[in-house]
């Protein structure tokens, strides 16, 4: 059986690339969203979220390596939002992340490893002004992680927050910004390459954090 990696927020850009990239070494990919990827899903209901973890285990075997790239980027001046705004946010960034957490971790423990990754933004470290929501899900989303990896790390778990800080190049970024240039921007190629690289990494030299950026991106 092929090892098997489970995509979680799964999309054009990144998501397509680090399939592309686990499938060319070998590994079987099951990819998970709500409107787009094998397994439509809202990854907010825990119910959900498990049965679909766990039907995608039954099926192709525990995954040596969950991936979580479900973001909203929700912002706006802080006078024009609404508290519903904040809650959105935390529960697509957050929430999420907490239900396919709880639903692989105990395979996980049962086979005594494997790699969990929690993809951040240069606003899980730096609250801009009109990044609200978005920054405040993200520094939760950090803490997770932090407090996954110093209760999992001894029991063979993985747990990494990678920072992206920069945009990621896409149709879905060029129609945000439209004057966006590739070559100022991550290629979700090179990400791709970065997190397989993590995802293999020695268990005596285990990298929870590191930020990855463009030459070009200021910081």
């Amino acid at each position: 059986m092929k090892p098997h990696l489970i995509i979680a927020g799964y999309g054009p850009g990144l998501g397509e690339a680090t399939r592309s990239h686990f499938e060319q070494n070998g590994y079987q990919v099951t990819t998970m969203a709500r409107s787009s990827g094998e397994v439509h899903v809202d990854l907010t209901n825990p119910i959900q979220t498990k049965t679909s973890i766990d039907t995608a285990i039954a099926q192709y075997g525990v995954p040596t390596i969950v991936i979580h790239n479900v973001a909203a980027l929700i912002r706006g001046k802080f006078l024009n939002l609404a508290p519903t705004d904040f809650e959105s946010a935390w529960r697509t960034i957050v929430l999420s992340a907490i239900n396919v957490s709880h639903a692989v971790m105990p395979s996980m423990q049962a086979q005594g490893k494997g790699t969990l990754i929690l993809t951040g933004a240069t606003a899980s470290t730096r609250g801009s002004a009109g990044f609200g929501p978005f920054s405040s899900a993200k520094f939760a989303l950090r803490g997770f992680a932090q407090s996954l990896a110093r209760e999992f790390q001894s029991q063979g778990i993985h747990v990494v927050h990678p920072i992206l800080d920069g945009i990621i190049w896409s149709d879905l970024s060029l129609k945000c910004f439209p004057k966006l240039k590739q070559e100022s921007c991550l290629q979700p190629e090179d990400i791709a390459k970065l997190y397989w690289d993590l995802a293999n990494q020695a268990p005596s030299a285990w990298t929870h954090e590191l930020d990855i950026r463009p030459q070009s991106e200021p910081f």
